[in-house]
This record gives C-alpha cells, structure tokens and sequence, in this order.
C-alpha cells in the first residue's frame, strides 16, 4: 500500500459569508462519500476554507492501484429460459452485449427471485485520473440554491471559481474542474501584488499561506484566534463583549488575514436606543460593541481587518468615519420620528398598501383591532390595552429608522411608545408581535404580546389563503408554515384555551363576511395547521403513531390535543402497557368480525360468570372515577387507572365463553367490549398504536 498526502484547492471570487462553513462541509462530505464510493482508504482529511478558497487535505491516500468487480445482471431465469430449456432470445441478446457465453454466467438468488449474473474484474482508473473526477463531482453536488453562472461556457457554482491546485506530495495532478486546469500555485491574498503563490508539496498546506501573506486557512483556528483577540482588546479598556456566535462566525467568513483593532465613536451617540446602537454597529458594519462591567455600551467598538497593514490607525480612522455617518444616519431619523407621538402615524398607514388584494396597513390594523379584542377573553389580557397595542402595532413600520434599518420594526414602536408614555405592557407587545421568528426562537413574554403575535400572524395566514396565495409542495414565498408553528407553539407553551376552528373563522370572516359561511376555505386552513402540527410534534421527537392517533379525531383544542400526546407518550413508557394494548387489539379484532350492528344495553341480569362481573364493576367503577378527570383533562391519570383492565380483561378473555350458544348472552358479552373499547377510544384511535 503506498500512502501520500494529497492536497486539494479551489480559488474562487469572494464566497457568500452566510454560507461559507455550509459549503465548506458538504464539499468535505461530498468528497468522503466518493472516495468511499470507490473504496479509496485514507488516514484523515482536513478541510480548509477562506472567502476565497476552499480546500482538502486527505493525509495518507493509498494510491496503489486497484482491481473492482463489475457486476451485471441479466434476465431473470423465468425469461432466460424457454420450457424446453434453451435460451430465450431475451437471454441470447443480454449475453451478446455483455460479449460472454453461457458458461461465463453466474446466478444471483434473494428473496424475490433468480436471475442470470455477469461477474469481471477490472482496473480501476488511476487516483491521478480519479481525483480530478472526484472533485468535481463533490463540488456539483452542493446543494444550496444560491448559484451564480459565469463565462460562455455557463458554469454554475456559487462565486467563479478562477484557481485550481491538486498535488499529490510533489506532484501537480493535471486536470480539468469547471473547465479549468489544475496547477501548483495558490491563490494569494486579495491586497497582495502577487497573485499567487507557489507551493512544492502538499504537507506545506497550509502553513506556506500563513508565511507568505497571513492567510489563516484553517476556519476553526481563525475563528478562534479573532475572539480571542477581540476579548483581549475590550479587556484594554475593562470592558468585554456579548456572545454573538452568529457574528463572530460571519466576521470569520469575511477575512482570511485577521486583524483585531479597538475603534472608538462619540459619547452622544450613546443617547440613541441601544437596539438602533448595536444594530449599527453589528448588523450595518460587522463590528463588536463593548459593554462595561454593567452591561452597559461604551462609546467603542472592534472591527476585524482583513489587511495586515503596516499603519493600523488609518484602518481604525477610516472604519471610524464610516461608523460616525452611519450612527449620525440613525441619529437624524430618530429625532426627525420623534417629533411626531407614534399614535400619530396611524392615518398614514392608508397610504401603505399591505397586499394587492387585502387592502392597506390600515385596513389590517383595523382586522387586528377586533382579533385580538376576542382573543384577550381567552388569555386574560386587558380588553384596552390589547386594543391599544393593536392600533399602535404597524405605526413604526413608517418611520425613517423603520425605513432605513426594516430588521428593528416592532423594536422602534416600542422604545417609542414607551417615550410617548403609553403603558409598559403595551409598548413591550408591539416588540413581541413579531415572535416567534423562526424555529426555535423565544416566544411572547406579555399575555397582550401573545394575544397581538397571533392576531398578527393569523390575520396574514388567513388572508393569503383567502387571496390564493396557498403554499405548495416546495414553495411558500410568505413563510406561512412558520405563521402557523409560531401560532401552534403560542397556544401550547402559552396554555392558551383557544379554539382553532373559531379562530380561523373569525379571522376569515374579518377579510369578507362571506367568509363566515366558507366552510371549504376554513376546512383547508385547518388541515393545513393539523400537518404543521404533525410536523412540529414530529420535530420534537414524539413518536409518528401516537400524533396520528391523538391527530385523527380531528380535535380543534390545540392544549387538549398537547395533553392527549404527552400523556400517552408516557403512558407507552410505562409497565404493562403493551399488555394493554394487545387487550385493546383483540377486542377490536372480535368486534370487527361482527357484521351485526352490537346495539342496546348491558343487561345485568345477564351477567353469570365470575370474571364478567369483575369486568363489568371494573368498567362501572373506572366511570365513577374518571368522570371529573375527563372535564379536567387529566388524561395521565386516566391512563394510569386504564391499566386497571389489564386483570379483568386477561381473565375475561381465559374463562368466560363469547360466543355462548344463547345469542342473548353473546350479544351481552359482546356490548360489554364494546364499552370497553369505547373507554379507550374516548381518548385517542388506540388502532395507531397496535
């Protein structure tokens, strides 16, 4: 076996920062895949990326050449042969292709039947003519939609790829990939005035980049070394920084030559709201604010360089000037918005068109007005401030800063309302009318918060339904599945005693009064929460069999349909309750085989044998003792006292005769399943879980 160190580089124009590191691993995946695919053994493999390189180093590559078994298989033995026993001339063909006789073939046998098999060896391609291959292969198979195309020949990756190197210890491996030849120089730093940089064998990646230009190669150790060098430049000034792990994974994705510089803006800057400061700061310019002891900003920020400059203070004066324009940017929207309460903007709002076919801002505050004025009964919101909440709720979106920074909406309407004196609880509910954001985030904090994010995201579900704008299969350009998970979590984790049904109708009935009778379009709207909420359940890692059968009875009480699924979730986990179900299986079996229609009631003087009458006191007495747990919804313990049948019925099912020769007896003991299965499935389908 003979082992060498291959390295792999693809030089391309800058790559999208966000999706850097994703790109990065399903190349080294990509690449995995393929080597195992043909059987390639290796030690280890590093990967390496830059914005403008991504890179392989496979230590150890058994580069002896190989034999593969090529396998082909034939006609089935059934089509192979005639009933004489000669070849058929499907037979006679497949055995011309393949240029072999008869005797050449082997048979392959599975379950499923016998057919005839061409077995060879062959060499395998050399690794020099592979690796080429394989490249470019783990490179087409990145699947992420955001591709560019460039040059004549119309090539599609995400940034132009313009270098390629593939050395095989001293070796430069000739190749195509996009089109381009391989070679054995690097691409070099964007600033330097030479484009490349010559490396001799590929043990010397990456370090030759480091002493050549500073180039950081390595992803996790540059992103370790500019946090590091970030904390060290706040503690100059005893301050620190916030953990912003999507931040600091960005910067890292910007720079491959990183250089950590303490920058500084004026005190009165500090006045602005926090959120519009760091918003600058992080969002707008890619830089770190710093807090005091106090959690409190310091009028500095970090920036990370992506220059080794010899003067520092013109890079730390130049990104100061840029920081000054902007935070005096958001200075003069803030004071030109406050010179007006946020009440005020409500009327402009007409002039602000929501969607084509669902009126303007205005129109949908006035729908959210009376949502959520019927959704606070239920959450124990105050009726007014829930009101008041709701008309404020879309003033911020006209303001300069909303304008200018879009991602600080609700966030402006509250640091305003709060200005405006107008009661915390309000002015913290228009900040939470947006929560949830994504998977995952934090809900509403607020009772009205929780009342105006579902109004909100309900009343944009609802009418993009109502319009046609319905998600499919693989598109939903409004984010409606997201409105829903975040209306779904809301109502669970909140305990909210909503109806779906009467809130989708409510808000249906607010886009046209027709609504109110659209029983189709309500129905739709409704399955498509039920699949979210599969989906979600799913997601959380409750088992698919217990959703479907609680899902089934097509409840409309999101908190009882929560509490039916975690309560048979445990009770599955528990002793004995497969025994249970097995019961439950058996009796359902025996009923089914009845064609008759089991009608009428327990007669008790039927009732003889011992074991029947356990079971029937034992139904009797599981009434009596659920009857206030089934109002309070307690369906744990419900369960809990289910496993009282496991006895009863065992024994039942062991001593006493069905299927008695008297068919009023029989009739009897079948009624007495009956009520059985009844009890169980009062609760949920038990037939999903058999």
């Amino acid at each position: 076996m003979i082992k060498k160190t291959l390295l792999i580089e693809i030089g391309t124009e800058e790559l999208p920062s966000r999706l850097l590191y994703k790109i990065s691993l399903y190349f080294h995946d990509n690449f995995v895949k393929k080597l195992h695919f043909y059987n390639i053994s290796y030690k280890d493999i590093k990967w390496f990326s830059t914005p403008r390189r991504l890179a392989l180093k496979v230590i150890d590559i058994d580069t002896t050449e190989k034999c593969i078994e090529m396998t082909k298989r034939g006609p089935s033995i059934l089509h192979a042969y005639d009933e004489n026993g000669f070849l058929t001339q499907t037979a006679i063909r497949w055995l011309k292709n393949c240029r072999i006789d008869i005797n050449q073939t082997d048979r392959l046998k599975n379950e499923k039947g016998e057919w005839l098999l061409y077995k060879r060896k062959e060499k395998q391609e050399k690794i020099e003519l592979l690796i080429p291959k394989i490249t470019e292969s783990a490179l087409k198979n990145i699947f992420i939609k955001k591709y560019m195309r460039w040059e004549k020949n119309n090539q599609k990756f995400f940034r132009p790829i313009r270098n390629i190197v593939i050395l095989l210890e001293n070796e430069t491996i000739m190749g195509n990939i996009f089109n381009i030849p391989s070679g054995n120089l690097l691409q070099n730093h964007i600033s330097s005035q030479e484009n490349k940089i010559k490396i001799k064998h590929a043990r010397d990646y990456p370090k030759i980049l480091f002493q050549k230009n500073k180039i950081i190669a390595d992803y996790a150790i540059r992103k370790e070394k500019i946090l590091k060098n970030i904390k060290e430049n706040a503690q100059k000034i005893n301050g620190c920084i916030k953990n912003n792990n999507f931040l600091i994974e960005e910067v890292t994705s910007l720079v491959e030559s990183p250089t950590v510089l303490l920058a500084n803006f004026e005190k009165k800057f500090l006045n602005l709201p926090e959120k519009i400061l760091i918003y600058t700061i992080e969002k707008q310019q890619k830089c770190f604010p710093i807090y005091d002891c106090k959690k409190k900003l310091l009028p500095n920020f970090i920036l990370v360089s992506n220059i080794n400059s010899k003067k520092p203070e013109k890079i730390i004066k130049g990104n100061e000037k840029v920081m000054h324009a902007r935070l005096s940017d958001a200075e003069f929207f803030f004071k030109n918005d406050r010179k007006i309460k946020l009440e005020n903007y409500l009327l402009s709002l007409k002039k602000v068109l929501f969607q084509n076919n669902l009126g303007s801002l205005y129109e949908k505050t006035m729908r959210l007005k009376k949502l959520i004025k019927w959704i606070a009964q239920y959450n124990s919101s105050n009726i007014q401030d829930s009101i008041r909440a709701a008309l404020l709720s879309k003033c911020d979106l006209i303001t300069h800063i909303v304008c200018e920074f879009p991602e600080l909406q609700g966030t402006i309407g509250m640091y305003y309302a709060l200005e405006d004196q107008e009661k915390k609880d309000v002015a913290i509910a228009l900040q939470e009318q947006y929560l949830p954001t994504f998977s995952g985030d934090k809900l509403p904090r607020t009772s009205i918060g929780c009342a105006l994010s579902i109004a909100d995201k309900m009343d944009t579900l609802s009418g993009m339904f109502y319009v046609g704008n319905i998600p499919s299969a693989d598109k939903d350009p409004f984010a409606l599945r997201r409105l829903a998970i975040g209306i779904i979590r809301i109502i669970i984790v909140k305990n909210i005693p909503l109806n779906l049904k009467d809130l989708i109708s409510k808000s249906l009935c607010l886009h046209h009064e027709k609504n109110c009778k659209n029983v189709i379009l309500s129905d739709k709207i409704f399955k498509f929460f039920v699949k979210r909420l599969l989906y979600w359940y799913e997601e959380n890692g409750y088992n698919i069999k217990v959703i479907q059968s609680v899902l089934s009875y097509k409840s409309t009480n999101l908190i009882d349909i929560h509490q039916k699924i975690q309560s048979i979730s445990y009770f599955l986990q528990t002793e004995n309750s497969k025994l249970i179900i097995l019961s439950i299986k058996r009796i359902s079996n025996i009923l089914e085989k009845e064609n008759n229609k089991i009608t009428g009631c327990i007669n008790i003087k039927l009732i003889k044998e011992a074991e029947e009458i356990i079971l029937f006191n034992q139904i009797e007495k599981f009434k009596i003792d659920t009857r206030n747990l089934f109002l309070e919804q307690k369906y744990q313990d419900i369960l809990i006292k289910i496993k009282d049948f496991e006895k009863p019925i065992s024994n039942f099912f062991k001593q006493v005769r069905i299927y008695d020769s008297n068919s009023k007896i029989r009739l009897n003991r079948l009624l007495i399943l009956y009520e059985i299965k009844k009890i169980f499935f009062s609760i949920t389908d038990f037939s999903y879980l058999y």
